[in-house]
């Protein structure tokens, strides 16, 4: 870039010695050493290689999944079933009634479903009528069943069915008037044969529906590895108050008519997904619980594990035997030809039913976590101590704190340890060279080719998350193998979710000492912050308007998103600047020329004062929002881990919220501060890393004497903790001893 600049200056010179008439001739016969950042760029667009089906169970597999990403290589085998004919033309017809279907199939669901939704959703994009719809929840999702009989306001959700054999079905258009009439009388025909529905028809013409019991089994075993589809007095018994039959199941909801009570389904209920979801689970299909056997496991081994008391109702699942939460759902939402998968045309209500189900997910590893405080205890071995000399000499006296540990991903403690991870490398690496941000682009060709009629990308939230991880590793390989900036010594990435959904990442590199960037010059053969020569590069300078534009804000638009209290936060647009130079808080200003060159974005002609900046050649292999800035500040550290102070997209910042006893639960805490969108509960379900750092760091605690941690079990004698090999040795004197 030196020897370029040198020859442009020297050639600017003679030029004007010998009076050329055109000095431009002279210009363009030299190229602008500020072209040297578009050297080399690709040719196409990245696409992903095709990766064969799955042996194991047919699931489609994009470039980069593990081979048993979907099935854990064939453990997990569950059986499918065809939806009715009828309802599956509600899913994929082109006529109007399909469409209305499916356009307002959450409303559909709710009004057929047999409980009722609590939840807490942001109305800002739950109830969109134009844009990006997005089911965003917050906190806990419920599910509860409500008493029955004649109430003032009507019947409603699961009483509904006892009229269904009522051919004018006023019962169902007056409780939803603007949902289409057709279409509801074709979703009860198809639903008569749902075996929940076929009991609570039976009480449609009864007298003193107030004496009646209606009993749900939460404990159905029908084994999902074979085609096994309920009847109804497998999954619900009536009977009338003082009659012989007292209770028919082992486990069971029991309703009363008329008491006004509320009953939960809890997430570990067979009948959890069926009742909430009948237009998923039309014949009342199981839902995922916790004694699901894997494949080659007999239901001897399954009886003998209850029996031993390894396995009980609502706990975590025997991994070894039984098919966990996450491993049932992630084997659901696959694509496998020649099955057809009613979840993955749901539209909004498959949005909602991932992240219902990825709370299921999350509230299982939570309850663990819960029901396990009182068996491991930590504290300061000082602590111990200081118990033992007040006269606590029990275990499960020491402290009154429900922790979520470090080993919980995404939890306060899990974030902190991560922040300091990062914060370690920049101590012994140095400060961060490159900043680069990636967004997905719902409009890959890899997501659009696999839509059904119909679809758009934000149906589809498994297709999302799938195409943007493998397009991520493909990244990092030519960041960490093809070294296109130069050798990394140390890098950490994280994926975050916007609150429309899409997942995005940020690395933050620190470069090997030869390729370390510090000075203006090589700033420019590493990044653009304007439009490219549209003659050049078309493809480049069409992807540079379409993902690296910003705003337009201020007066060209005072109410985009990025306005606060009348000016940008991200401070566009930037002013034009002849040269890059080196900014005073350690960012650069980069070359923005006044050039001329323009594009109408969203309705306004910007120029190269808004321009995101971005490397060429990352900009037109991914075609996606690309942003790569060079840094030398610890700051950025602190932004890439800022939800180390906040979480997820937190609702609010509550530490160490006290109880009416003064005690701290940490875990309701996560539960009620944080929200969940579609791709980031599919990415959970998947098992995607949120994270990476490289390389890794082992934590050693720096203390005080005899300020270091101990654990011990609930229950255990204190004398004896304090009394056990290793309780007084640290890890500093274990690392020295390995050492």
């Amino acid at each position: 870039l030196h020897k370029n600049c040198k020859t442009y200056i020297t050639l600017f010179i003679s030029c004007m010695d010998e009076d050329c008439d055109d000095m431009m001739d002279a210009f363009t016969a030299v190229p602008d050493p500020y072209d040297r950042v578009y050297e080399n760029i690709p040719a196409s667009t990245h696409m992903l290689a095709p990766k064969p089906d799955c042996k194991h169970c047919g699931a489609k597999r994009f470039q980069y999944e593990a081979n048993g990403f979907c099935c854990r290589s064939g453990k997990v085998k569950l059986a499918h079933l065809e939806p009715p004919l009828e309802l599956k033309m509600l899913y994929t017809s082109s006529d109007p009634n399909a469409v209305h279907f499916r356009d307002n199939i959450r409303y559909f669901n709710g009004h057929f479903s047999f409980t009722t939704l609590g939840v807490s959703l942001d109305n800002k994009y739950t109830n969109m009528k134009s844009g990006v719809y997005t089911f965003r929840a917050h906190g806990q999702i419920y599910h509860n069943i409500f008493s029955f009989g004649p109430t003032q306001d009507g019947p409603k959700h699961l009483e509904l069915y006892f009229y269904d054999d009522d051919p004018g079905l006023q019962h169902r258009f007056q409780r939803s008037p603007n949902l289409d009439r057709d279409v509801i009388r074709r979703l009860v025909d198809i639903l008569k044969d749902n075996p929940y529905s076929e009991t609570f028809r039976n009480l449609g013409g009864v007298d003193d529906l107030e004496e009646y019991r209606i009993e749900l089994n939460t404990d159905m075993r029908l084994d999902q590895r074979r085609y096994n589809v309920p009847i109804s007095s497998e999954v619900a018994a009536i009977w009338v108050e003082d009659s012989e039959l007292c209770k028919y199941f082992e486990r069971s909801i029991v309703l009363f008519g008329n008491d006004n009570k509320r009953y939960s389904t809890q997430p570990y209920y067979g009948c959890y997904d069926p009742l909430s979801y009948p237009l998923f689970f039309p014949r009342g299909e199981i839902g995922w619980h916790p004694e699901i056997p894997k494949k080659g496991v007999s239901l001897n081994e399954m009886l003998q594990s209850r029996r031993s008391g390894r396995q009980s109702l609502g706990s975590y699942t025997n991994s070894r035997l039984c098919v966990s939460v996450r491993d049932y759902y992630c084997y659901k939402f696959q694509m496998r030809r020649g099955v057809f998968n009613t979840m993955l045309y749901g539209k909004r209500l498959f949005q909602q039913y991932v992240v219902d189900m990825y709370i299921k997910v999350e509230s299982s590893r939570l309850d663990y976590i819960k029901k396990h405080q009182e068996q491991i205890r930590a504290d300061l071995y000082q602590g111990v101590v200081d118990s033992l000399q007040a006269g606590e000499n029990r275990a499960d006296e020491v402290g009154k704190r429900t922790i979520v540990p470090s080993s919980f991903i995404g939890g306060r403690r899990d974030r902190r340890r991560r922040y300091l991870d990062a914060m370690a490398l920049v101590q012994k690496y140095g400060k961060p060279n490159i900043f680069l941000t990636m967004t997905c682009n719902p409009n890959w060709d890899e997501i659009i080719s696999e839509l059904e009629p119909g679809q758009t990308p934000r149906d589809r939230p498994d297709l999302i998350v799938r195409v943007f991880r493998a397009k991520l590793e493909d990244l990092k390989i030519q960041l960490f193998k093809r070294h296109i900036f130069g050798k990394v010594a140390t890098y950490v990435y994280v994926v975050e979710f916007q609150k429309r959904g899409l997942p995005h990442a940020h690395f933050l590199l620190i470069m090997e000492g030869r390729y370390k960037l510090t000075c203006p010059e090589q700033y420019d053969c590493l990044i653009s912050a304007e439009l490219p020569d549209k003659s050049k590069y078309p493809e480049l300078y069409k992807m540079v308007v379409k993902h690296m534009m910003h705003g337009p804000c201020g007066v060209l638009n005072p109410k985009n998103v990025c306005m606060q209290k009348g000016s940008c936060k991200n401070y566009y647009p930037r002013p034009f600047n002849v040269s890059t130079l080196q900014g005073k808080d350690s960012y650069p200003i980069y070359r923005r020329r006044d050039d001329g060159r323009r594009a109408k974005v969203r309705g306004q002609e910007l120029d190269n004062r808004w321009v995101v900046p971005y490397n060429p050649y990352l900009l037109r292999r991914y075609n996606c929002h690309i942003n790569v800035e060079v840094c030398s500040s610890i700051k950025a550290v602190k932004y890439l881990f800022k939800y180390i102070y906040k979480g997820h997209d937190r609702a609010s910042v509550s530490i160490d919220e006290v109880d009416s006893d003064r005690n701290i639960d940490e875990i309701k805490q996560y539960r009620d501060s944080r929200w969940v969108t579609p791709p980031e509960a599919l990415w959970r379900i998947y098992g995607f890393d949120l994270s990476q750092i490289f390389p890794s760091v082992r934590q050693l605690q720096l203390h005080l004497p005899n300020m270091h941690m101990v654990s011990f079990p609930a229950g255990a004698n204190l004398d004896d903790v304090l009394s056990q090999e290793g309780a007084s040795k640290t890890m500093w004197k274990v690392l020295e001893k390995e050492g």
